[in-house]
């Protein structure tokens, strides 16, 4: 239930500041940047379309869709929040826009909704629109999820050709890659984790360090040296984004002439990450 509760907090928060983003910075200055939400601008440009009321009645098909097709647990996921977005995008109706400088509302709304949206996907939920679409793209076609996302998306950039100049669109293609980036920051970035392989003449010592002081796991592997043919040991350790310049600070204090290869580890699970450590059951012992 906390969890729940949580997630709707997330959800929630998630949609008030999209809907800020929206009103403050992409509506006024029309930038059409995918989605339902991009969608809203055009045909309110075109048609004079309610953008709030346009998200709204556009999801409630895509949302049969969404039970008929991809299922329950899928729908009930989706539904709190595409039916909470439209809601804040009318709430904040009234927002002055905050700049007129295209470029800015680009790159500033872009981070702004970004945001928001990123909110929403830690909150395990969406806004609906055509998140739906392309989750049914990508599973009753052989599109890959990253091809439908683009399709979906570029079909509704490119409705902003017909709506604006090719100057406002190019804009609208900033602010969806800036989106992008931003989200892509909130999923990963923040528990980006670093994954080391070490191999010193010192090991021994460094070991100790990283167990002992930085109270890391490590796993001792036996190399051979392609050129020299030499039996070495090569440390491995998994470790937080945070603590990756301490460690590699200690390191060469220990030996200057270590060999360090540093990888990204977007997506860590287990004891001391995603789980606590259990002191008594999960002793690391090296290979």
């Amino acid at each position: 239930m906390q969890q729940k509760l949580k997630d709707f907090a997330l959800v929630t928060a998630g949609s008030i500041v999209m809907a800020i983003g929206f009103n403050s910075l992409f509506l006024g200055n029309n930038i059409v940047s995918g989605g339902v939400g991009g969608l809203a601008i055009a045909l309110n440009k075109l048609l004079g379309w309610n953008p709030s009321d346009f998200v709204l009645y556009c999801n409630i098909p895509l949302l049969i869709l969404c039970w008929v097709f991809l299922g329950k647990s899928v729908f009930i996921k989706t539904v709190y929040g595409s039916l909470v977005y439209p809601f804040c995008i009318k709430l904040t109706a009234g927002l002055p826009t905050l700049t007129d400088n295209i470029f800015l509302a680009a790159i500033f709304g872009g981070i702004i909704i970004g945001f928001g949206l990123g909110l929403v996907f830690l909150g395990n939920s969406s806004t609906g629109g055509t998140g739906i679409v392309i989750q049914l793209l990508h599973k009753y076609t052989p599109l890959p999820l990253s091809l439908a996302m683009s399709i979906s998306d570029g079909i509704v950039v490119g409705l902003g050709f017909i709506a604006f100049d090719t100057d406002t669109v190019m804009y609208s293609i900033l602010a969806l890659m800036t989106i992008t980036y931003v989200i892509n920051r909130m999923m990963s970035g923040t528990e980006s984790s670093r994954n080391i392989m070490i191999i010193s003449e010192n090991f021994p010592e460094i070991k100790k360090y990283i167990t002992e002081t930085a109270d890391r796991g490590v796993t001792e592997l036996p190399v051979v040296g392609g050129f020299t043919g030499k039996e070495k040991r090569m440390l491995m350790t998994t470790i937080s984004i945070h603590e990756f310049q301490k460690i590699e600070t200690a390191v060469l204090n220990i030996d200057q002439t270590a060999f360090m290869v540093v990888m990204p580890a977007s997506q860590v699970r287990g004891r001391g990450f995603s789980l606590q450590k259990n002191y008594d059951q999960d002793i690391l012992i090296p290979m």
